[in-house]
């Protein structure tokens, strides 16, 4: 695991992945660290350092790559995830996709 990244795992597709999961180039859990030890169905923002750590490392050439979590948890998502620059200056990560919302809420901050 990359230094100071905690609950993050991921990598090209291994065997065990689910049969669902058949669009991704790899495939990733995100788990909370203590005390939330739930897992995130999807993660861009874990995505994003992942695509740009495999990019740098040479682990995944292409620029543009899907990524898929969630299926063990029984809500699979993909990612879209698009990577500027070189492997030696990786300038920016990009990730998209659909999404839900899940909550609504109002911050105020003091001020």
């Amino acid at each position: 695991m990359p230094s100071g990244v905690r609950g993050w795992t991921s990598g090209p597709m291994p065997r065990s992945v689910p049969a669902s999961a058949s669009r991704g180039r790899t495939f990733a859990r995100h788990f909370g660290v203590p005390p939330d030890l739930t897992e995130d169905p999807v993660t861009g923002s874990a995505t994003g350092g992942m695509g740009a750590y495999l990019f740098h490392h040479r682990l995944i050439r292409e620029h543009d790559f899907v990524a898929e979590q969630g299926h063990w948890m029984g809500r699979p998502g993909i990612v879209d995830v698009h990577v500027e620059g070189t492997p030696e200056d990786v300038r920016s990560v990009s990730v998209g996709g659909t999404a839900i919302v899940v909550a609504r809420g109002t911050l105020e901050v003091p001020g």
